[in-house]
């Protein structure tokens, strides 16, 4: 079967208000995650690039610290952003998609988000962070999936049991823990991460890639019975992530 797109949410984002959509694509040939569903969160109102270096992508990621400045500029991204993910490449590519109709104007039904997850990986925030979508729409697309990995930099996590909150220093990563949370951290180094606490992440290249999120699976929140993960800066921008958590 084909790769297929469906948008799961069309609405204002529950962290500021504004026109953002949701959508989640079929599979993936992404090396690292493996092939799970990936799910995209845009501005509905501005391509990703815009949204980065006008700071209008509060609507998708709110005050992740890895969002970069706003700026002046008439074009690229946000100033000193430390994000992993490569805005020109899936997010554009979706929106661009997304703007010509390519998945029509339809939001998927309960049903059809449901069936969408069944018996697959389902990866939420592939870009943006679900806080910005209700929860039950992920409740719905992952009711039935076989396993499912999501993180949040929101000041609260909406579903701990099903996403993992997302730290970047250790007071932070204390918090989380302290209620009963866990953490997906990015570190400077390996030689950061806390001993029974976290364990590096199996799919990073510090592990030397020994699993993929597909066969690992470890990123599932509170339902998971395991340590945190914590994995080293990495993407594009990994020397200014390392400054940013060191």
């Amino acid at each position: 079967m084909a790769r297929q797109t469906i948008i799961l949410y069309r609405g204002p984002s529950l962290i500021n208000g504004k026109p953002i959509v949701a959508l989640a694509q079929s599979e993936s040939t992404n090396s690292k995650t493996g092939n799970m569903v990936q799910t995209f969160i845009l501005s509905d109102e501005m391509d990703p690039l815009t949204a980065s270096r006008t700071g209008a992508d509060e609507s998708i990621c709110g005050a992740c610290p890895h969002r970069g400045t706003a700026n002046d500029n008439d074009k690229g991204q946000a100033t000193n952003r430390t994000c992993y993910v490569t805005l020109t490449h899936a997010p554009l590519g979706k929106y661009k998609a997304l703007k010509k109709g390519v998945y029509g104007n339809a939001v998927a039904s309960r049903q059809e988000i449901v069936a969408f997850g069944a018996g697959k990986g389902v990866r939420l925030g592939t870009y943006g962070d679900p806080c910005a979508v209700d929860s039950s729409i992920w409740q719905s697309l992952t009711s039935r999936a076989e396993y499912q990995t999501a993180y949040t930099h929101g000041a609260v996590n909406p579903w701990p049991q099903g996403i993992m909150t997302s730290a970047d220093n250790v007071p932070q990563a204390q918090a989380a823990w302290d209620k009963g949370e866990r953490t997906f951290r990015i570190v400077a180094s390996v030689a950061d991460i806390i001993k029974g606490k976290e364990i590096l992440c199996p799919a990073s290249e510090e592990a030397g890639r020994k699993a993929t999120c597909a066969t690992c699976k470890l990123c599932g929140g509170a339902n998971i019975k395991a340590k945190s993960v914590a994995i080293p800066a990495h993407g594009t921008s990994k020397r200014k992530a390392k400054e940013l958590v060191a």
